[in-house]
């Protein structure tokens, strides 16, 4: 049986998914009728869904890699302490709230 090697890619899988759920984004700005409440209300939901996956995807580089990083690498000094993406999503789970309300 062979070794595992010493180090394993935890960059690029996860990486590749961020950037084709930004492609996705483009490709649903263009498509999506906003005059169409069921459009953009599926959009929202959509969106929705991304943002926790993206904060998601920060808390587990947060808890876990930057921590490894930073053993390695007396340089990595908080390098997602200014990520605003918590922030981002309650901001947009309220304005979805109030969206939804007013209809």
């Amino acid at each position: 049986m062979a070794p595992f090697p010493d180090e394993v890619d935890v960059f690029t899988g996860p990486h590749w998914r961020m950037k084709q759920l930004v492609g996705l984004y483009c490709e649903k700005l263009s498509n999506t009728n906003f005059s169409n409440n069921n459009d953009f209300r599926s959009f929202l939901q959509s969106l929705c869904a991304t943002f926790k996956e993206f904060k998601m995807h920060e808390q587990i580089e947060n808890e876990y890699i930057i921590g490894l990083l930073q053993q390695r690498c007396c340089t990595v000094y908080n390098v997602h302490s200014d990520n605003k993406l918590s922030e981002m999503l309650s901001l947009f789970e309220k304005g979805k709230t109030v969206s939804w309300e007013k209809q």
